[in-house]
């Protein structure tokens, strides 16, 4: 089972299964989150990422399908992407989970927001420290 085929066909229920195309607040939440990708790493880049959100089991294939439909209608301003590498940091990741989860109609608190805020600080003081950045 170590083949790409093998993970597909095990590939588990997901967070995101599909997103509503008669609700507007889930369409207007699912082109946020692609402007951000797209800020972050150019619009180019963004394919392989949600690619890797479905193979982790954090997107199905309707959504998937979907956010790269609505991936088209996109135009950022490529010059001021940050990383054209196409790798996202920690803090992008778990951004794009926050979306997820609220694409998937749950609430996110403000406490919890600030708990990942705190605990991102505190990751990246202690990578400064470690690094000597």
């Amino acid at each position: 089972m170590d083949s790409m085929a093998s993970i597909l066909e095990v590939h588990k229920p997901t967070k995101l299964e599909d997103i509503p195309e008669e609700d507007s607040i889930a369409i207007i939440l699912a082109l946020k989150w692609l402007e951000y990708l797209c800020e972050r790493i150019g619009t180019e880049n963004v394919p392989d990422v949600l690619e890797f959100y479905y193979m982790i089991g954090w997107l199905g294939e309707k959504a998937l399908s979907k956010l790269l439909k609505f991936l088209k209608g996109i135009k950022v301003d490529e010059e001021n992407v940050i990383d054209r590498s196409g790798k996202l940091n920690i803090t992008d990741h778990i951004v794009s989970l926050l979306f997820i989860e609220r694409l998937n109609g749950k609430q996110i608190s403000i406490e919890l927001l600030d708990k990942i805020e705190w605990e991102l600080r505190k990751i990246k003081k202690g990578a400064e420290q470690f690094y000597g950045i």
